[in-house]
């Protein structure tokens, strides 16, 4: 009996211990004694918030604590950072670079090894893309345009770009099931098939399905699918420029093409390519054509006074909610200006078109 009581206390303090352990992150930061460090976690939809902090002493540090799950983090030392990080349940070492702390060396950790990579491997893009593009900057300046040689140039970064996601890719499907990847696939929704998405949405274990970061990717894969080509709209009731509500589906799904316009005043790319969308809807609104734009405005005089500027006559909505619209989050914005176009049932036939292939497509839909 007493060796049965024995041997029930040792695995109750066994899994007290497998229950205590946590993460220590420590270094060392020479000639900074008394100085802080704030360790915080970067969150999906708010302010990074504080999750540790200490003093150097001696020129070291110690911070320990547990995480759920790999918390991708920065670290700042004083006024100086941030170190960009991931904090996993591991002992973490650090170096810090006190005049450049992104030049910081991190051992310890998985996650931030493949972020560091990452970081290494677009900084290498970058460079070779920045070097290509002042060669043609030069060259579109100069008095002198050699056409031959710019179409080369302009080759060679769409070349670059098309390498560079290809090694983004490769990151992907070699590191499945950590929360690094999921940040990637968050910016890759696009770049990547559905059922590669899927793949990679049920490839997370159940303590990394708990992050933020994989629960964000599987809630936009999962909008993904449900704006795919061949899906209905999503409806969005609005107020017009009057004040009076409408909706996308006072004017979808009802016999017209309709092109769903996201853009903003404040948006400039967007008031560039305004006057080209402007001659294409006067080309085809009487061939059964249509648009909605939906802006991301906050200031309604600003947004009143793009569409007179820019001569929009087409149907306008915004809750001026700026990256809080619920247009935002229904369809997954990342970026603006963005088009989507419905087909006559209101099917989404058509994503992202620029406004050239815009009008090929439409002159194919009403040639028809």
């Amino acid at each position: 009996m007493k060796r049965l009581v024995l041997m029930i206390i040792a695995v109750c303090l066994l899994h007290a211990c497998k229950e205590r352990k946590g993460y220590t992150v420590r270094g060392e930061l020479a000639d900074s004694n008394g100085l802080e460090l704030v360790l915080m976690r970067i969150n999906t939809d708010s302010e990074p918030e504080e999750i540790n902090s200490c003093v150097v002493k001696k020129g070291k540090f110690v911070m320990k604590g547990k995480v759920e799950f790999p918390e991708y983090c920065v670290l700042y030392a004083g006024d100086n950072g941030p170190l960009q990080f991931f904090v996993e349940n591991t002992v973490i070492n650090i170096t810090v670079d006190i005049e450049n702390m992104q030049e910081s060396t991190i051992t310890g950790s998985h996650e931030t090894d493949l972020l560091m990579g990452f970081f290494d491997l677009m900084s290498e893009f970058e460079e070779k893309k920045s070097t290509i593009n002042e060669e043609y900057m030069t060259m579109l300046f100069s008095e002198e345009i050699d056409e031959e040689k710019q179409n080369e140039l302009i080759a060679q970064i769409n070349d670059l770009e098309q390498l560079q996601l290809g090694n983004i890719k490769l990151i992907v499907e070699e590191n499945p099931n950590t929360v690094f990847t999921a940040i990637l696939l968050n910016s890759m929704l696009t770049e990547l098939q559905h059922d590669e998405l899927e793949r990679f949405a049920n490839g997370f274990d159940e303590t990394k399905s708990r992050s933020p970061w994989v629960q964000m990717f599987k809630e936009s894969f999962e909008k993904e699918i449900r704006l795919a080509i061949g899906q209905p709209f999503i409806d969005i009731r609005m107020a017009a420029p009057d004040g009076t509500e409408i909706a996308i589906s006072d004017y979808a799904g009802k016999g017209k093409y309709v092109l769903i316009d996201f853009w903003a005043s404040w948006c400039q790319p967007c008031r560039v390519v305004n006057p080209e969308v402007v001659k294409l809807y006067n080309k085809y609104k009487e061939k059964g054509f249509e648009i909605i734009g939906i802006s991301l405005d906050r200031d309604k005089d600003q947004w009143l006074k793009a569409i007179e500027d820019d001569k929009l006559t087409w149907i306008q909505m915004s809750d001026l909610g700026y990256w809080q619209s619920e247009a935002v989050k229904l369809y997954s914005l990342k970026s603006i200006p963005h088009t989507i176009l419905l087909d006559r049932d209101g099917n989404i036939i058509a994503k992202g078109l620029h406004v050239s292939e815009l009008e090929e497509k439409l002159a194919e839909l009403t040639g028809k």
